[in-house]
């Protein structure tokens, strides 16, 4: 596969890097050239000369009449600038050290305009181009003038290495643009198949690393999205054997319960075999039970089901679901206690597999409960929209048992068999049944207090749940 790709993506941002800094560095200089050549004037250059002179003008004046000063003072600037002591007629009275001038042309050096004049002269006795020799001169007193000589060199124009920068960088940018935003591209990609997509491909741009990339995204992506079909198909197999299983046992398991009423009618008067009799009797309906849980939640999460949508009032609906109970909590020393908004609430659901929801929830309140005790159940309106509430207090829930509470199976105490814990899927039928209607349902504890949970979704204008 490495055979297929030209650049890799280091030696193409190398190269895109080389390029850009090339180019800017030819530009700035072709700029600043221009520049030079459009203005040859030195006037900023002989500005900045006249103002580094005018101290030194300024000490020599107080030391005029002091030839020994005067030379100390050109010597203490001798490294920046020739300065000369000349009178009225060009003849050097005091130079600096190693200057073998001996005489100026103090007229042509008075007149500023025929030095301006001149300046292209002065370059000339220069080998660089960019550079002419400066004379400013001064009068010391009445027959003496101070002359300081200097190479000025023309400044490079920092607009034009600006300019070079800005270059340099729009065109790294614009070079390494393109494998930027195939970058962003994959990010985008791997976002979309995070979130389940595994129908999702990404685009194959290029030949270096990152086309090599796309295509190992879009390979990774592919085994998934097999491995996810698979998964569906044994879970869907998965799930019609146990509904045929569950439908196969029921009709044995039937005949078994008729006979074991038959036998309990004929042996009730007999101790020993009424007892077992009553044991078997107990220990089917415990079965049955379970096969019925196992039949509906496989039927559920397959997803094979329709729902029986219908108008109803769910506050009416809640009273006699609580009604329902009110034998089963008096049996257990429970009291049962509904709480409903004066507002009359319409929610759009399947009403039996509505009250399979709360009878699930509400038996598990009744079996976990602290006896004696009792069970609110409430129904809240807020602008997520509606919430019925189970709440009853028992057994203190970790956070662990919380997010597995509705799982299949799962118990808070694994010592609980299906005596005591049900068949461990009333809450997973009652999830299951929730997320098919598009609401939400979890658990929340706070010390002893467990309350259950139940969202309707959003609430329309006349108070419509489409559930």
């Amino acid at each position: 596969m490495k055979s297929r790709y030209f650049f890799s993506i280091r030696t193409r941002f190398l190269l895109s890097f080389c390029i850009s800094i090339i180019s800017g560095f030819l530009i700035a200089l072709v700029i600043n050239g221009y520049l030079r050549q459009s203005n040859n004037s030195y006037s900023s250059e002989i500005h900045e000369f006249k103002i580094e002179c005018l101290p030194i003008f300024k000490e020599m004046k107080s030391s005029v009449n002091n030839k020994r000063k005067l030379r100390e003072i050109i010597d203490k600037y001798s490294d920046k600038m020739d300065i000369y002591v000349v009178d009225k007629h060009g003849q050097i009275l005091i130079e600096s050290k190693n200057n073998y001038e001996k005489q100026l042309d103090i007229d042509k050096l008075l007149n500023i305009k025929d030095q301006e004049k001149n300046l292209s002269a002065e370059k000339v006795e220069s080998s660089d181009p960019n550079q002419i020799k400066y004379y400013n001169i001064g009068p010391l007193d009445k027959n003496t003038y101070v002359v300081s000589v200097k190479f000025l060199q023309m400044k490079d124009n920092v607009g034009a290495f600006v300019i070079g920068i800005g270059i340099f960088v729009l065109s790294f940018l614009a070079l390494t643009y393109g494998r930027v935003k195939y970058i962003h591209e994959l990010s985008e990609g791997l976002i979309e198949i995070s979130k389940g997509d595994f129908k999702y491909r990404i685009q194959v741009n290029g030949k270096d690393e990152l086309a090599m990339l796309g295509e190992s995204i879009n390979y990774m992506v592919e085994q998934l999205n097999n491995m996810k079909e698979k998964d569906k198909l044994v879970e869907k197999n998965k799930n019609i054997l146990i509904e045929n299983v569950s439908h196969d046992l029921r009709t044995p398991l039937t005949s078994i319960i008729g006979y074991v009423k038959l036998l309990k009618d004929i042996y009730k008067f007999k101790d020993n075999i009424g007892n077992y009799i009553e044991i078997i009797d107990k220990k089917l309906q415990r079965l049955e039970e379970l096969i019925t849980d196992l039949f509906e939640y496989t039927k559920l999460e397959s997803q094979d089901i329709n729902l029986s949508r219908v108008e109803f009032s769910i506050n009416e609906f809640m009273r006699q679901v609580v009604e329902g109970f009110m034998p089963i909590c008096n049996e257990n020393n429970l009291e049962l206690f509904l709480e409903v908004p004066d507002e009359e609430l319409m929610i759009n659901a399947d009403p039996s597999k509505m009250f399979r929801v709360f009878e699930n929830i509400i038996s598990n309140a009744i079996r976990y409960s602290d006896k004696p005790g009792r069970i609110m159940v409430k129904v809240l309106k807020n602008e997520e929209g509606i919430i019925a509430c189970i709440e009853n207090k028992g057994e203190t829930l970790k956070v662990d048992d919380l997010d597995k509470i509705f799982d299949r199976f799962y118990r808070t105490d694994e010592a609980r068999n299906t005596e005591t814990g049900g068949s461990g899927l009333g809450l997973a039928i009652a999830k299951s049944i929730i997320e098919l209607h598009g609401g939400s349902i979890w658990a929340d504890c706070k010390g002893n207090k467990v309350c259950f949970y139940v969202l309707i979704i959003n609430v329309n204008e006349k108070h419509i749940i489409e559930f």
